[in-house]
């Protein structure tokens, strides 16, 4: 059931109003806009009728402070005069729904409510949806990422930190904290082309041949036609691209230069070759983190973006990096 709140200082209008309503609907009544606030700081209300001239607090005060507190709320104003000033502030600072003159036919006031929390709950069935899709194509990241696993657990291992040190990077480089988690996110399936490279060269024990190798490095292309055409994959498919380019130009696969570069997979290959340093491998024991970010420092400007290598030492400096690897 929908919950009402139903603001005015004149006591026979809040009845009026009140009464109309609570046949259909859970109503919550305010006889002022102090009295309105508390609510709305306290309890969800889905829509909101408020009258706009009272003593205390007004409603364009009232239905702005709902838009901040409740923004998903419907907020329909109540007016007794003409001041089209203060609807257009109200409108502006509020984003009402409607606005609704005094005397009110009540049949038409009911019908814009009832419209008005249709098209709410459509809005909530859409979100829901957009959640579940969302949702879906995470754990489509996941079961890829779990595919490349079973093919390489030596060099798939470390994914998740890749993914918080791409999204702690991400977010020192200022980039918006949805970006950067979609980033993290992406980073996780930037080697997922190995899953075309075979095993008898994924797995070999000893150095790659010249011509083991140039199969090897086909793995970034590879990545980017697993990954398909789908919109939500497209940092993805640059990160899988782009991971082995080195910002001085002499990366692979298409010796692609500094900015040029996108800046997804600049940062995943800084977090990729970082974790990869300090962590144990067959071959190798883990190198400290202090080791490896002197090699990187060495390659600033020539495997690395010199901004990003310098946020990546501030990371380590504030205890960020410490904290991603003791929680894996």
């Amino acid at each position: 059931m929908h919950t009402l709140l139903i603001v005015d200082d004149d006591p026979d209008v809040l009845a009026t109003l009140t009464r109309s309503f609570r046949k259909g609907y859970k109503t919550l009544s305010a006889s002022g806009g102090a009295a309105a606030l508390e609510i709305l700081n306290t309890q969800p209300v889905d829509l909101i009728i408020c009258d706009q001239r009272m003593p205390d607090i007004g409603g364009d005060q009232v239905l702005s402070h709902a838009s901040q507190v409740q923004p998903e709320s419907i907020r329909i104003l109540l007016t007794g005069y003409t001041d089209i000033e203060s609807l257009l502030t109200c409108v502006n600072d509020a984003h009402i729904y409607k606005y609704v003159t005094k005397p009110w036919d009540p049949a038409e006031l009911n019908l814009s409510v009832v419209r008005a929390l249709e098209s709410l709950d459509l809005k909530r069935e859409l979100d829901t949806a957009r959640e579940l899709l969302e949702s879906a194509y995470k754990d489509a990241v996941v079961m890829l990422c779990l595919a490349a696993e079973g093919k390489d657990q030596d060099t798939s291992s470390h994914l998740y930190r890749v993914q918080d040190y791409t999204e702690a990077l991400a977010l020192a480089m200022d980039v918006d904290a949805d970006y950067a988690e979609h980033m993290g996110l992406m980073s996780m399936l930037h080697d997922i082309g190995k899953l075309a490279t075979p095993d008898a060269i994924l797995k070999k024990p000893g150095a790659l041949t010249d011509e083991e190798w140039e199969i090897m490095k086909e793995h970034s292309l590879a990545g980017v036609r697993i990954l398909g055409n789908n919109p939500f994959y497209e940092m993805a498919r640059e990160i899988s691209a782009g991971h082995h380019e080195n910002y001085d130009g002499s990366g692979y696969p298409k010796g692609l230069i500094g900015e040029n570069i996108p800046l997804s997979a600049r940062i995943v290959k800084l977090a990729d070759v970082f974790d990869a340093l300090t962590t144990k491998r067959p071959y190798k024991e883990a190198w400290s983190m202090e080791d490896a970010l002197v090699n990187i420092a060495a390659q600033s400007g020539k495997m690395f973006d010199p901004n990003i290598v310098a946020k990546f030492k501030k990371l380590y400096g504030d205890g960020v990096l410490s904290q991603i690897k003791d929680a894996h």
